[in-house]
Order: structure tokens, then sequence, then C-alpha cells
């Protein structure tokens, strides 16, 4: 059976768990939103060479380690164009779906036009990356890690066709763990609201703030800090067991 230690396998260097990502070649679609460019500078500072992919325009210059090209991930072809590029070197390593939008309104409200714009980005965008960027990756392996919510996981009542296309993404991710084992491992996390672009109607109203912050057991919110230490951990070696999994991020929300 052929083996890929190098994706799975952990050693013993606790102090620096990450080392294998150091050179490592990674992918973040939505990389320039606040997640998707926080992950990327986590990525960059280990050493890896990150793709940074999003829909807005390319900046003036790449920063260190992090290489910026436009692309949409309802347009498979502007994904197969940039992996034709990537296909060029040593191909990809780790592959992070972190785009997403959000419109909000529950089940009952949501139009047609709605529903299918969210799901062509939330749900068909990772099924289209995953595709074009994850499967060559089987080649050689590598880890897939998926950011969904945790709106997936427990109903909120103005997330709902979000949080539908969500739990998709959960329930892909065991898909894919599957059937690309044992080259690819397939993960994803499910993170509450964190302070973003996506969320900024949210965090600048007192009302949520004061609404929110009792119903979650550790009294505090997420960081951009706290979902680019996941996403780094369940990319990495030091994770080798752990494929198939959402990880909750949600301070103990979904407990009660």
């Amino acid at each position: 059976m052929k083996t890929y230690p190098n994706c799975h396998m952990p050693d013993d260097n606790y102090v620096h768990p990450y080392h294998d990502l150091n050179g490592a070649e990674v992918l973040i679609t939505g990389g320039r939103g606040t997640l998707g460019a926080a992950t990327a500078e986590a990525f960059a500072k280990l050493g890896a060479k990150v793709w940074c992919l999003d829909v807005s325009p390319v900046p003036a210059s790449d920063s260190p380690n992090i290489v910026h090209r436009q692309a949409d991930v309802t347009d498979r072809a502007s994904l197969e164009k940039i992996q034709k590029e990537i296909a060029q070197g040593p191909g990809l390593n780790v592959l992070i779906n972190a785009h997403g939008i959000q419109i909000r309104t529950d089940f009952a409200g949501c139009d047609e036009e709605t529903w299918m714009k969210l799901t062509d980005v939330n749900l068909n965008g990772v099924y289209r990356s995953c595709q074009v960027f994850g499967s060559p990756m089987r080649q050689k392996g590598g880890s897939i890690v998926n950011i969904g919510s945790v709106n997936g996981v427990v109903v909120s009542g103005k997330g709902t066709p979000y949080g539908i296309q969500k739990a998709a993404v959960s329930f892909m991710t065991k898909v894919l763990a599957v059937e690309w084992a044992p080259a690819v491992r397939v993960n994803a996390i499910a993170p509450t609201a964190i302070p973003s672009n996506m969320t900024s109607d949210l965090f600048v109203n007192s009302v949520y703030l004061e609404k929110k912050l009792p119903t979650i057991p550790l009294q505090r919110i997420g960081s951009t800090e706290d979902i680019a230490h996941a996403i780094v951990f369940l990319s990495s070696a030091a994770s080798g067991l752990i494929t198939g999994h959402t990880l909750v991020m949600d301070g103990g929300i979904s407990l009660i």
C-alpha cells in the first residue's frame, strides 16, 4: 500500500509542531477576506508559499511568501486557470476553503435568487475548489480544511440558508475524507461569528453584543487568531490522525 508519511505522520518535535509546513504550498480561497488573510499570514510566517485567491482586486504587490491571484469560486474556468499555474511547480500540499457570503434571512423569507446566490458560493464553491485544487492532491497527499459555521450545527433564526449550506459542507468534508483517504485528510471548522467584513453589521450593534455574550459559556468573542491557529493545526502533520472531523469553535454555544 502506498503511504504518505510527509502529510500524516507527526514526529516528536513538540517545540515546533508545524515545521512540516515550512516550504509547503498552500492555497486559500477567500484569501483577502478577514479570516482568509489572517490565515495566509499565519502560513507565511511558518515559511509556506501561500496562494491567495479572491474575487477582490489583486494588491499592487505581493507580500513575502504570499502570491495574490483573482478568481471566482462560482467560475470553474477561473479556478482551472490558477491550477494550471500551480501545476507548473511542485503542487499544493494544503487547500483552505475560506470563501463565503452571508445574506441574513430566515427560510420562509429567502427568495430563490438569494438561495441560489448563497448556495453557489458557500456550497458549490467548495465543490468546485475541491475538484479543481483538491483532487490533484491525491497524487502526493495533503490536507484540506473547509470553513463551515456553527450555524451548520445549531439553528440560527436569521442565518438559516447559510447554516444549511454550511451543514452540507461539513457532510462533504466527511465524504471526501473517506473517498480521498489515505492520500488526503479533509477536515472542517465550524466557528461562531468572528469580527470580520461579513459580520461587521453585528459587532457594531451594542444590543447584539449584550445579548450574545451571556449565551457563550467562555464569555468571550472569537478572534481571527483563534481561527488561524485551528486551521494551521488541521493542515499540519500534528493532526495526522484526524480526518472527516468538523471542529466546533463557538465558546460552548452549541452545548446549551
